[in-house]
C-alpha cells in the first residue's frame, strides 16, 4: 500500500510566492538569522580567524555570483533581461569584492546600494514564484548575501559612512545611470526599473509612480533620498560621541 505523498504542500503555495504571507515572513526570518549569524561569528574569531572567514566569504559570494548568472543566461543571453544590470545584480559582485580588497569606493557603494536600495527586496520583493521553482533560493540567496556582507562590513571591520562616502556613491550612481538609461532605450529592457515596460509588467510599487518617463525620475530621486537618509544615523552617532568627549573633557 503506497504511504502518503511526499509532496504536501499546496500547489498555491509552492508556485506562487505571495507577500506577506507565512512563507515570505518565514523566510526573511531565515535571512535574518544567518545575517546575525555571520557578523557575531565574525567578532567572535581572532584575527587570523576573521580574516580566512572574510576570504571565504568572499571567494563565495563571486562563485555564487557567477554561477547564478551563468545558470540565468543558460539558454541564451537575453539582452533587454538577463545582463547582470540590476542594482542588486551589481551589489551582488561589489559585495565580495568588498570583503576581499577593502576598498573605500566598493564598501561606500554597498553600504549605500544595500541599505537604500536592496534590503527592499526583502521588504516587498520582485518576486512571482514560490518554493517548488529555483528562481525563488537564488532569488532570496542573492540578497542575503548582499545584506550580510554590508552587515559584516559595519560591525565586524568597522565601516563608518562619511559623507564623502555618499558622494563617492553619487558618483557610481550617476555612472550607472549613465549606461543603463542610453541601454534601455536601445534595448527596450527595463534595467533599474527606469525603463519604458508596461505597469504589468514590472513590481507594483514601481508602477505606482505613474507613467514613464515621469516615475523614473521619481525613482531616481528617490533613490537619492534614501541613501541620504542612510547617512543620519552615523551623523547622529557622531554627535553622541562628540558630546560625551566633551563632557570627558569638562570632568577632567
Amino acid at each position: 500500500m503506497p504511504g502518503p505523498p511526499l509532496n504536501i504542500l499546496p500547489d498555491t503555495f509552492r508556485d506562487v510566492f505571495v507577500p506577506y504571507g507565512g512563507v515570505h515572513l518565514a523566510t526573511v526570518a531565515v535571512c535574518v538569522l544567518v545575517i546575525a549569524g555571520l557578523a557575531l561569528a565574525g567578532r567572535a574569531l581572532s584575527k587570523r580567524g576573521e580574516a580566512r572567514l572574510r576570504h571565504a566569504l568572499g571567494i563565495f559570494g563571486l562563485v555564487y555570483w557567477l554561477s547564478y548568472n551563468v545558470w540565468w543566461n543558460r539558454h541564451g543571453v537575453d539582452l533587454a533581461g538577463g545582463l547582470p544590470l540590476q542594482i542588486c545584480d551589481l551589489n551582488g559582485v561589489i559585495a565580495p569584492l568588498v570583503l576581499l580588497t577593502q576598498q573605500r569606493w566598493l564598501r561606500a557603494t554597498l553600504y549605500y546600494w544595500a541599505f537604500a536600495l536592496s534590503t527592499q527586496a526583502f521588504i516587498q520583493p520582485a518576486l512571482q514564484v514560490g518554493p517548488a521553482n529555483p528562481i525563488f533560493y537564488w532569488f532570496w540567496a542573492q540578497h542575503t548575501i548582499i545584506l550580510a556582507y554590508a552587515v559584516y562590513d559595519l560591525a565586524v571591520l568597522n565601516f563608518r559612512p562619511q559623507w564623502r562616502d555618499l558622494m563617492r556613491c553619487t558618483a557610481v550612481g550617476a555612472l550607472y545611470l549613465a549606461v543603463v538609461v542610453p541601454l534601455n532605450v536601445l534595448l527596450g529592457s527595463d534595467y533599474g526599473f527606469l525603463g519604458n515596460w508596461p505597469a504589468q509588467a514590472i513590481p507594483p510599487f514601481v508602477a505606482a509612480l505613474g507613467p514613464w518617463p515621469a516615475r523614473a525620475v521619481i525613482l531616481v530621486l528617490l533613490s537619492s533620498a534614501a541613501c541620504a537618509l542612510a547617512q543620519l544615523p552615523w551623523l547622529v552617532v557622531r554627535r553622541v560621541r562628540l558630546q560625551q568627549r566633551c563632557a570627558a573633557a569638562q570632568d577632567r
